[in-house]
């Protein structure tokens, strides 16, 4: 559940920045799996996100994040633990949104890097 609670945070942080296209995150708590997707209608991206979670493993992938608008990022860390954001309005921020989200969940936050990173 921990690693659920930052999601909710970034959401709502992203939703009102500039649009480049949709994105989705989704992620499964039970086995730690994700899957994300951008650059296409957002019913696209949801069914590709869920379906890269489905195939990493997820056995109940659930919608984390999804925006219409700009860049995003997911760091982890080795212990499963990830951190998301999109429509962050350039990559750095991406990237540090997404760290900082893994890093206060995570039990070794010293470990989150980011592992992904697009525009929207």
């Amino acid at each position: 559940m921990k690693k659920l609670l930052g999601f909710s945070f970034l959401l709502s942080l992203f939703l009102s920045v500039a649009i480049f296209a949709d994105s989705s995150i989704f992620f499964c708590e039970e086995t730690s799996a994700y899957g994300a997707a951008w650059g296409a209608p957002m019913a696209k991206v949801k069914e590709i996100a869920k379906q890269y979670c489905i195939n990493n493993g997820g056995t109940n992938c659930q919608e984390l994040l999804s925006c219409k608008t700009g860049y995003g990022a997911i760091s982890i860390d080795n212990e499963g633990t990830i951190g998301a954001s999109c429509g962050a309005s350039n990559q750095a921020e991406a990237d540090q949104l997404s760290l900082e989200s893994c890093r206060e969940y995570s039990n070794d936050p010293d470990r989150c890097y980011v592992k992904h990173r697009w525009r929207g």
